[in-house]
């Protein structure tokens, strides 16, 4: 453990790759080849950087903008289905509809930790290159680095950049600035069209996937070659038909092989309730791990989503009247109302571990998600096959329910399974945007329409003033 808090303290201290965010020792400073010199040190970089994206920040003081708290609830608060209840503002810039270019924390905090894990991936595998580590084992720990990588960069893009099924032209629509090397402290990179970004995220993925053949079975807390699959199912769902190409049917074939692997399995409707406070469960293709010493503290899942906490992502009357309107369905019991503190409904996905309300474990993503994105693209791309993995999720959790019920599905009840199955886990308002769809904020008058300014952050005003024109701000912002 000493190795490991030394290896990630050190990374703490790089600047990010591709931009001024921080201002600490320049990567370059880093005498990689001294840091890492066998699989051992390599493995304490990697667990490094697993590790930046569930603990603090800037010298151990911010807690804000990780998987496992900020940025796994960004999508719900920006959407319909849920509401922020309490005033303590860690979260209203995002669930109200308040970020500005010079006043987002969230913005900031997501745009700084974001390129703070990149640039430690970056130095990393520089290192395992300058030592010359080879063997089975290290394409393992490569592969998660890449695989990590694009998660980072696509997480990026989808807070930063528009979504590339919602643009006439993606070959000219702004990405984000790409870090896939370590650059000079003085180093300010230009925005990738987003194009290019979502082609350097599967580039990273593929390999990845090739670096990770070794590594099928489930493996607490890390990425393998199956979580790394089930990404680019994601991304390539995001991607849609753009520029001509029918990414749906790449989405299909990738849900459709972690599926059938076998090495995963859908909850039982009778366990449901009780695998949120439970790691690494039988649906658990990836999630961070987070423990008693590595967590959030007061920016964690479970404060956000409980009135004795901030109180800040409740759910929504209109959501908790859907969930109402599927009774016999075990998802619709997630909820509880909760009146010591911020009163109202809540999910109760986050409970804690161990009467611990700041461990949580965020799933990023569970085989229940990979069967609807085979469903989705399947729809799109006009497969009959689509309404085949619905029923079989709602096989999974209605009572009384009948296999073989499902024949026929719409995109419209695509998205709602979804909004069933995956609510408090980051996907509602980007599932409606990318389907050129509005969502209805609780705290907002209008509808916000997916081509909407506010649909993407703005990049932080510091690092637009440190570019010297290079990086160009977010429209209408």
């Amino acid at each position: 453990m000493k190795k490991l808090h030394y290896i990630a303290a050190f990374a703490l201290g790089l600047s990010a790759a591709a931009c001024d965010v921080l201002d600490k020792e320049p990567s370059n400073q880093w005498e990689s080849s001294t840091a890492i010199q066998s699989y051992d040190d390599l493995v304490y970089a990697v667990n490094g950087v697993y590790e930046s994206q569930t603990g603090a920040i800037d010298n151990g003081t911010n807690y804000r903008g990780s998987y496992a708290g900020d940025f796994t609830l960004y999508a719900d608060m920006k959407g319909s289905d849920y509401e922020c209840f309490g005033n303590n503002n860690m979260a209203t810039d995002v669930s109200r509809y308040q970020a500005t270019p010079s006043g987002s924390v969230s913005a900031d905090n997501f745009y700084k930790r974001f390129y703070l894990s990149i640039a430690r991936i970056n130095k990393v595998l520089e290192g395992a290159k300058e030592a010359g580590l080879e063997g089975e084992d290290v394409d393992v720990q490569l592969g998660e680095l890449y695989a990590l990588r694009a998660l980072f960069h696509f997480d990026l893009a989808r807070l930063f950049a528009r979504l590339p099924s919602t643009v006439d032209n993606w070959e000219t629509e702004p990405g984000i600035v790409l870090s896939q090397e370590t650059h000079e402290s003085d180093y300010i990179g230009e925005r990738a069209t987003l194009k290019a970004t979502y082609e350097a995220i599967i580039g990273d993925l593929n390999t990845a996937l090739g670096y990770l053949q070794a590594a099928t079975e489930p493996n607490n807390g890390h990425i393998n070659y199956w979580g790394a699959l089930a990404l680019r199912a994601r991304v390539y769902l995001y991607m849609d038909e753009c520029g001509g190409t029918d990414y749906n049917s790449l989405a299909l074939a990738d849900a459709e092989d972690v599926i059938n692997s076998g090495k995963y399995s859908l909850y039982e409707r009778d366990d449901y309730a009780g695998v949120w406070g439970s790691e690494y469960t039988s649906e658990s293709i990836f999630e961070f791990q987070v423990t008693s010493l590595y967590n959030p503290q007061r920016n964690s899942l479970g404060y956000y989503t409980h009135a004795s906490g901030y109180g800040e992502a409740g759910l929504s009357d209109s959501f908790v009247a859907f969930l109402q309107a599927h009774p016999n369905d075990v998802r619709s019991t997630i909820i509880a109302e909760e009146t010591d503190g911020y009163s109202g409904m809540y999910s109760q996905k986050y409970p804690g571990r161990n009467g611990e309300i700041y461990v949580n474990n965020p799933k990023v993503i569970r085989l229940s998600e990979v069967y609807l994105i085979a469903a989705e693209a399947a729809f799109k791309t006009n497969n009959p096959d689509a309404a085949g993995y619905v029923d079989d999720l709602r096989c999974k959790r209605i009572s009384g329910y009948t296999a073989g019920t499902t024949t026929s599905v719409t995109l419209e009840e695509i998205l709602d399974e979804r909004r069933l199955e995956l609510n408090g886990e980051g996907h509602m308002a980007w599932d409606m945007w990318r389907n050129e769809k509005s969502v209805k904020n609780p705290y907002v008058t209008e509808e916000i329409k997916y081509d909407d300014y506010r649909t993407v952050l703005p990049i932080p005003q510091s690092e637009i003033n440190v570019s010297n024109g290079i990086l160009v701000q977010n429209r209408d912002y």
